[in-house]
């Protein structure tokens, strides 16, 4: 079922707001996202990146790598965060759908993960409304 728009505060409503659109950006270009995190501390976003020396093994690797960089760049700060990853949703008919997931994390350590279906329309990508919880 898709439910409106999920109450977010103001950083993370601009995270998830920015990282929507880069995959809007990016999707036309290639089959799937490329995982990727984001912080907001103090009105600034930054990007977070994993080690380039680890030996990429696949792309779980690759989120948890991303998921301890933001637990180590967020600790004791008042930061607001995203992962962001590809994935699939199977409908209650047992349709397949590409989805992006959103992990958002607020300083206070509430998480809330938000699954956006987007759908191919010629070389424009759609993006729906997040699916409810």
């Amino acid at each position: 079922m898709i439910n409106g728009p999920t109450q977010l505060s103001q950083p993370l409503q601009l995270l998830v707001t920015r990282a929507l659109s880069l995959c809007e950006l990016m999707l036309p270009h290639c089959q799937a996202i490329y995982p990727f995190a984001a912080i907001y501390e103090d009105g600034k976003i930054g990007c977070l990146f994993t080690d380039e020396q680890l030996k990429y093994q696949n792309e779980s690797y690759l989120i948890e790598q991303l998921q301890w960089r933001i637990i180590d760049t967020t600790t004791d700060s008042h930061s607001y965060s995203v992962l962001v990853y590809a994935a699939t949703v199977q409908t209650e008919y047992h349709e397949k759908l590409d989805a992006i997931a959103i992990n958002a994390s607020s300083p206070d350590g509430e998480e809330v993960m938000l699954l956006y279906p987007y759908f191919r329309v010629g070389k424009k990508i759609v993006v729906s409304p997040p699916l409810a919880n």
